[in-house]
C-alpha cells in the first residue's frame, strides 16, 4: 500500500503525504483481505486505492455523476479500467462494478447509489478492513447522518477485529475514550477534503475488541457532549 501512496505523490496534496504513508502502513500491516466500505464517497479514488483491492462506495448523490468522476478520477491517477459492469437499477438495490488497473494490481469497486447511512452491502455482510468516512454531512434532505449512533454504531460492528475506522469530521467520540467502544487511535493528520474545515485532522482507529453496546454508548457520548456545550454556554 505504501508504494500507492508514492505512486500518488503528484496527485495527493502535499500536507497529507505523511499522514497517508502511516494508514498506508498499518493497514498494509494488518493484511485483513476484507472490502473497504467507504460511506459518501463520491468519486474520490486516490484515498481509497491506498486501503485496499476491493473498494464499495455507497454514496446515493447524483449517481451517474459520480460514476463519471469515477471513470475520471481513475484516469487521473495513472489507472486503467479493464471492465464495468451493472448488476440491477442504481438506487434500487442494484450496484455498478468497475475493474481497474493501478500499480501493477487489479481493483474491484462495487458502487451502490443508497443511503449510507442505512443501507449495508452485501459485500461487507461478513466484515470489512476499513470504514472510511470523510466529512459526513448529507447531500440530500432525504440522506441521514453518518455521525448519528443508528449509523456509526451499524458501521463500527462490521468492521472486523484488526481492522480500521478512517475518518475526517465524523470523530468516534468526543467525550468518551476510543478504548470504551473497542478502539485505539493509531494515527492522526490531514487528509484532504471538500470542506470549510480546511485544519480539521483525519484520523485513524484500530479495532481491538467487539463492544456489543456500543449504540448505547456512542448515544451516551452524544448526550455528554450536549451536556457539555449546554454548560459551557451558561456560564
Amino acid at each position: 500500500m505504501i508504494s500507492r501512496v508514492k505512486a500518488l505523490s503528484d496527485i495527493l496534496e502535499p500536507d497529507e503525504l505523511d499522514f497517508m504513508l502511516k494508514i498506508a502502513g498499518e493497514v498494509g500491516k494488518a493484511n485483513l483481505n476484507l472490502p473497504v466500505l467507504y460511506a459518501g464517497s463520491g468519486g474520490d479514488i486516490q484515498h481509497a486505492v491506498i486501503l485496499g483491492n476491493k473498494l464499495v462506495f455507497v454514496d446515493s448523490h447524483l449517481p451517474e455523476t459520480t460514476l463519471a468522476e469515477i471513470r475520471s478520477n481513475i484516469e487521473g491517477i495513472g489507472g486503467g479500467i479493464v471492465e464495468e459492469r451493472r448488476i440491477g437499477k442504481l438506487g434500487f438495490g442494484g450496484k455498478h462494478v468497475i475493474r481497474f488497473e493501478f500499480c501493477d494490481d487489479i481493483i474491484e469497486l462495487t458502487y451502490y447509489a443508497e443511503d449510507a447511512t442505512r443501507f449495508v452491502p452485501k459485500e461487507v455482510e461478513r466484515g470489512c478492513s476499513v470504514y472510511f468516512v470523510k466529512v459526513p454531512l448529507p447531500k440530500e434532505p432525504k440522506v441521514g447522518s453518518l455521525t448519528s449512533p443508528e449509523s456509526l454504531s451499524r458501521a463500527l460492528k462490521l468492521i472486523a477485529l484488526g481492522g480500521f475506522y478512517l475518518e475526517r469530521e465524523c470523530p468516534l467520540c468526543r467525550v468518551l475514550k476510543p478504548e470504551d467502544l473497542g478502539f485505539v487511535r493509531v494515527a492522526s493528520g490531514y487528509i484532504s477534503a471538500l470542506s470549510v474545515n480546511y485544519d480539521a485532522e483525519g484520523n485513524l482507529y484500530r479495532k481491538v475488541r467487539e463492544v456489543e453496546n456500543v449504540y448505547e454508548l456512542l448515544k451516551l457520548d452524544l448526550e455528554l457532549r450536549r451536556n457539555t456545550i449546554c454548560t459551557v454556554d451558561h456560564i
